[in-house]
């Protein structure tokens, strides 16, 4: 049995216009449940917008959460509180 590499290279995730969203490394569409196991494994990844080469990582990690909570709520309200005064800016 191989040992995980500890010197991980970022996995780059392309979302496309469609929305659909595809693993350079492994060469195939992968799902958000996909994404967040590749998460949870380790895997250090980088979802970007195929046209704009804008950053959605961060945004994915968010609806990754989401879609987790709508199943069936995990997190701690308090805590999410606290991310959200402390991570978004005023905009008025």
């Amino acid at each position: 049995m191989a040992l995980h590499d500890t010197a991980m290279t970022t996995r780059t995730i392309k979302r496309y216009s469609n929305r659909k969203l595809y693993d350079t490394q492994d060469s195939h569409y992968v799902t958000l449940q996909q994404i967040a196991a590749l998460i949870r494994n380790g895997d250090e990844i980088k979802v970007i917008d195929k046209n704009t080469q804008q950053d959605l990582t961060a945004a994915t990690m968010a609806q990754i959460i989401f879609e987790e909570e709508k199943r069936g709520p995990r997190l701690p309200v308090e805590g999410l509180r606290r991310i959200i005064r402390s991570g978004l800016p005023a905009h008025g």
